[in-house]
């Protein structure tokens, strides 16, 4: 497996498809992320709002994950933080779960955000998402944050952990 940057040349539709794949589960337990339904166009928009990677084996692309740049004006304090980058349309393919795809993609996505002079990274996610919260906590991250989206129907919690040396 080799971890790329995606570019507008990949399959943005089959990346599209694996986002819905994968958030399938969720959206079965009623928690409405933008990757459960998003268009192709969405996709696009969100990947090159970011820094955007794919887990390739065999030349398919298996997994995504997407690295954002401090926002500003971003209406939370943590994303507008500015040693602060944050990550988003994470995903991989169902079948291979349990298989560290996933692992390698957030590793690569925290030396990237390093390599940018990043100190934090943060992510957010659906607050009934126990699951997922576990996860993330197993790899370093705390609840900073708690807000409403107005595109979701369930409250988010936000994430962070410091980057570098452990």
């Amino acid at each position: 497996m080799k971890i790329r940057v995606l570019t507008p040349q990949d399959d943005l539709w089959a990346l599209t498809d694996l986002l819905h794949r994968a958030y399938a589960p969720l959206a079965a337990r009623g928690l409405r992320f933008t990757a459960t339904h998003q268009t192709t166009e969405v996709t696009t928009e969100r990947l090159f709002k970011g820094h955007p990677l794919a887990a390739e084996i065999d030349g398919r692309i298996v997994g995504t994950i997407t690295i954002y740049p401090p926002k500003p004006k971003h209406r939370t304090a943590t994303y507008r933080d500015p040693h602060t980058h944050g990550f988003g349309q994470f995903a991989v393919e169902p079948a291979l779960s349990g298989q560290g795809i996933g692992r390698r993609l957030h590793q690569a996505a925290l030396e990237h955000a390093l390599s940018q002079g990043a100190r934090f990274m943060a992510l957010d996610t659906a607050e009934p998402a126990t699951d997922l919260i576990a996860t993330y906590e197993r790899w370093g991250y705390t609840i900073v944050e708690r807000v409403q989206w107005g595109d979701t129907n369930y409250p988010s919690v936000l994430m962070r952990r410091a980057l570098g040396p452990a």
